[in-house]
């Protein structure tokens, strides 16, 4: 049995679902330590309260900032200042928590601090997200529109960390290597085991899910209310009162089990909840949040895959969502061909990188002088 650290990004909860069913399936082999921030850990947290094999630490973290309903960089940046100030006080926190715990591998999900605490512990580290698919793909199918953006970003995700001994990317679907990157490890998404659970009572009922992380217009809501369907709502976006829409909150469960038997989801396009979406053979319409350009590719691939569809917020009228059920039996049939699971091969990945107990000597834990 060893140890393995594993740091997660705070920005929505893909990342802590994605984390949460590696946890599933290497555990009891190998013991946690989870290094989450903001919604990642409110997530995980109350998922690993009192767990035997898993500890849950906070960690401070970076978050987007909007304007409004769209994603706005330049604010992000601006606001992550205080973090970026204080990055040498915390890479030494999490430096010292490492001494203590003697993992015998770190694994980061887009989170910057813990990569940077490894390198001065002398630990092997490697990462395992989606959003390096931004660095890794070659974006020459795209649209032009979204191929533009593709620069800029891919500096970005580089600038985050670099130097990890192994990488993984983890997507629904996949775009052909940039050239010079065909050894990064590709594989589909990670599916936890209540999904798995829930698989076996796959149904109708009838009703639409709907997932909102943020905001959505009010024109939104008001073609979702003249649909004749029922429509659960869950996220932090409260919709306006209307007959046919009912409002969950954050509720893990009760989200898992009304998407089992859901018609379709309706969604930002959040590439973990995409994914198993796609596993539990639900069509998906899914709604990239405006200046989000991750979520603008995942909405592309969404369409290419003839699985559902992708589309603006601001084009998501009534006539649209009729469309898009009437659409919905062939969206399934494709469904019956794709394949979007990585779970085997994320813990391929993870095993070859972990080191065995003989090699964790104190040496190689003793913290080095200066930050990466």
């Amino acid at each position: 049995m060893g140890t393995i650290a594993y740091s997660v990004n705070g920005e929505g909860r893909g990342h802590a679902t994605r984390v949460q069913s590696i946890v599933e399936m290497l555990t009891p082999k190998h013991q946690f330590v989870l290094l989450a921030s903001g919604d990642a850990y409110d997530h995980l947290s109350g998922e690993y309260r009192g767990h035997s094999f898993v500890k849950v630490k906070r960690l401070p973290g970076l978050r987007f900032a909007y304007q409004g309903e769209k994603l706005d960089y330049l604010r992000s940046l601006m606001t992550s200042i205080p973090f970026l100030w204080n990055l040498r006080k915390y890479t030494s926190e999490i430096a010292a928590l490492l001494d203590k715990e003697r993992p015998a591998l770190a694994i980061t999900d887009f989170e910057p601090l813990l990569p940077r605490a490894a390198e001065l512990c002398r630990i092997p580290w490697v990462s395992l997200d989606h959003q390096h698919f931004l660095s890794v793909s070659d974006f020459s199918s795209l649209p032009f529109s979204l191929r533009w953006q593709s620069r800029f970003l891919r500096c970005s995700v580089r600038m985050f960390y670099h130097g990890q001994r192994g990488e993984a990317v983890s997507s629904f679907a996949h775009l052909p290597s940039r050239r010079g990157f065909e050894s990064i490890a590709r594989m589909g998404v990670m599916i936890r085991k209540r999904i798995e659970e829930l698989k076996e009572r796959v149904c109708e009922k009838g009703h639409l899910v709907v997932y909102v992380r943020h905001t959505a217009p009010a024109s939104f809501w008001e073609a979702l209310s003249k649909l004749d369907h029922p429509i659960y709502v869950f996220g932090k976006c409260v919709p306006p009162s209307y007959a046919n829409i009912e409002y969950f909150g954050i509720q893990n469960e009760a989200f898992m089990e009304q998407l089992a038997c859901c018609n379709a989801l309706i969604t930002t396009a959040g590439n973990q909840l995409v994914g198993e979406a796609f596993y539990l053979g639900k069509p998906v319409l899914a709604l990239p949040e405006h200046g989000n350009f991750e979520q603008q590719v995942n909405a592309w691939l969404v369409s290419q895959s003839r699985c559902g569809w992708g589309v603006e917020f601001s084009k998501c009228t009534r006539h649209l969502l009729e469309q898009f059920l009437l659409s919905a039996p062939l969206f399934k049939e494709n469904l019956r061909e794709f394949c979007s699971v990585g779970n085997a091969q994320a813990v391929d990945f993870i095993e070859r990188f972990m080191s065995t107990e003989q090699d964790l000597t104190t040496s190689r834990l003793q913290p080095q002088r200066s930050v990466a």
